[in-house]
């Protein structure tokens, strides 16, 4: 499962594990799969979303967050 740290424009960051992120036309959520069927592990108001980042762990053995593009809400197609 893959964590995500979301940067606040209060300042603030929350870090959370998700196999999916998705977004509607207000809220980032981060999901994980349980028992097969999708569930929340964190819902934030995109009004407060400044940066998302994923965390990938390099051959070392260390953390390198890179920055992640919010998805585009569900439903919205993002060629048009």
């Amino acid at each position: 499962m893959a964590h995500y740290r979301i940067l606040l424009k209060d300042g603030s960051q929350r870090t959370r594990q998700a196999t999916r992120t998705r977004t509607d036309a207000h809220t980032l959520y981060l999901e994980e799969r349980a028992a097969g069927t999708w569930r929340e592990t964190a819902a934030i108001p995109l009004a407060d979303v400044d940066t998302l980042h994923r965390r990938f762990t390099e051959h070392d053995g260390s953390w390198t967050w890179l920055n992640e593009p919010l998805p585009a809400p569900v439903g919205v197609r993002g060629w048009q």
